[in-house]
């Protein structure tokens, strides 16, 4: 059967090319850009001959229901989006690309009724609001939402899109909340940081972590694999669910960062000026309807990530154009 990635050029995207790759699947890989990096980074230098490269736009509807229709397109990972910078500098395009972009799959699925069997998308727990909002404790997946910022705001559009499609059309679907995604190929938007300082560590460099205080940091493998494990169950409705990695401080991070690279110690600050973000996220609901799916442990996705740029570096690969 075969999968429709869209956004496969980014972070969560290649990662989630690559897993489909390690499991014998040629997916679709649908993109607006044209230079796979990041996926060449993450699935191999020769990740164009074993997928299904398609150029286009998600805010076209016409396209991507051709796109669905020519391939034969069971299964959607929908992850074209522009993060929380972007939809701050033009709030329409935002809304045009984060939020009728995934109109337009929901409509790609209907428009081939019974061929796409489910969607998995990624959602945020940018819906929710400032911790100052909720009870003390994790969130829960049934918590309010109160986005601070436009693309919060477009993230809870889209996961009503979800629940109006399953109602009207019976078109399944199952979106996710991660708060901060860190791992190779993180190196856009707001939760970036954690990851962009990686990445100063092994090429010593000095860096400030542009926010404080904590925050709930998962591991990009164990994103890109849900989305994965979602895409492939036969649960009904239209479902959505938080994603935890592990709560964490950013001053713990930066001493992780150092243990592991000791080259780095010193390098690192950071600014004393948290998120209006949740810090803990509960993920009960996902692991049990889709686990058991234990996180990667913080320790660990650090020095993964540190040896995967070291390795990167090594061979003159590492790309550090947002570090300039």
């Amino acid at each position: 059967m075969t999968t429709l990635v869209t956004g496969a050029f980014g972070c969560i995207g290649s990662w989630v090319v690559r897993g489909l790759l390690a499991e014998g699947e040629r997916p679709v890989a649908f993109d607006l850009g044209d230079d796979p990096w990041r996926l060449r980074m993450i699935a191999g230098d020769d990740v164009a001959s074993r997928v299904t490269l398609v150029r286009g736009d998600i805010a076209d509807r016409d396209a991507l229901v051709g796109v669905v229709r020519e391939h034969g397109i069971r299964r959607i990972v929908h992850l074209a989006a522009w993060q929380v910078p972007l939809c701050r500098q033009d709030p329409a395009r935002g809304a045009l690309v984060n939020v009728v972009g995934t109109a337009n799959v929901f409509e790609a699925a209907r428009a081939v009724a019974g061929q796409v069997e489910r969607i998995a998308y990624a959602s945020s727990a940018g819906v929710f609001g400032p911790p100052s909002l909720y009870p003390p404790g994790p969130l829960r997946d049934d918590a309010p939402p109160h986005p601070a910022t436009h693309y919060g705001v477009y993230k809870v559009a889209n996961e009503e899109t979800a629940r109006v499609y399953w109602e009207e059309h019976r078109i399944r679907s199952s979106g996710f909340r991660p708060l901060s995604v860190y791992g190779p190929g993180r190196d856009v938007g707001v939760t970036a940081t954690p990851t962009l300082a990686m990445k100063a560590a092994v090429l010593g460099r000095p860096f400030e972590l542009r926010w404080s205080g904590s925050t709930d940091l998962i591991y990009v493998e164990d994103v890109a694999r849900a989305l994965i494990k979602a895409s492939r169950a036969t649960l009904d409705r239209a479902r959505v669910y938080n994603l935890h990695g592990s709560s964490v401080a950013l001053g713990e991070v930066v001493r992780l960062i150092e243990t592991a690279w000791p080259a780095a110690k010193g390098l690192l600050t950071h600014v004393e000026a948290p998120m209006p973000f949740a810090t803990a996220l509960d993920d009960t609901r996902y692991q049990r309807d889709l686990g058991p799916a234990p996180p990667t442990a913080l320790v660990d996705g650090v020095r993964r990530t540190l040896d995967e740029f070291a390795r990167l570096h090594k061979d003159g690969r590492l790309d550090a154009r947002e570090l300039a």
